[in-house]
């Protein structure tokens, strides 16, 4: 997918996501462009589009550029990508104090959808996350508003994964 003439805040025209492969191009370009923070809901962390090399290197970069900056991910289920080793979880482990996993409250445990808020501003939604089919927006700050209010609401009422954290030894 050509991208290259999408720029985060500055064009607000959507795009259609059919395959994992269109969700990986829009959310690495996201990622790279990302200046503050970087919100995620996933069901598993969906490896088929999260689970890159190229994803992990612009997450780190985007963690390292500004110590301020900040990835915050709700995961319902963190089974399948602590068994097979995903390479975000690695990266949460060494850069923890800028990428925090919760996994949802008990009210929020059925939450469907796949979501990211990338600057309060991009967008890319899911109505189902185990479906390619979606939304994607560069520039959307209504969506991105609501989405961001109903993420922290979720957010609040999570829990850290302790499940994922590194043991130091």
């Amino acid at each position: 997918m050509d991208l290259s003439g999408y720029v985060l805040g500055e064009n607000d025209n959507p795009i259609e996501l059919h395959s994992a492969a269109d969700n990986h191009d829009v959310a690495l370009a996201m990622i790279r462009q990302a200046r503050r923070e970087i919100y995620l809901a996933n069901y598993d962390l969906d490896a088929m589009v999260l689970d890159h090399e190229d994803i992990v290197s612009a997450m780190a970069d985007f963690c390292r550029d500004n110590r301020f900056s900040h990835v915050h991910i709700l995961l319902q289920t963190p089974d399948r990508a602590m068994r097979h080793g995903h390479r975000l979880i690695t990266l949460a482990q060494r850069l923890s104090s800028s990428i925090h996993i919760h996994q949802p409250g008990e009210e929020h445990h059925g939450f469907s959808e796949s979501i990211m808020i990338v600057d309060g501003i991009g967008i890319i939604r899911r109505q189902l996350a185990d479906r390619y089919e979606g939304i994607a927006n560069f520039k959307a700050p209504v969506d991105a508003r609501d989405l961001r209010a109903q993420f922290v609401s979720m957010w609040e009422r999570s829990t850290p994964e302790i499940r994922l954290r590194r043991l130091q030894l």
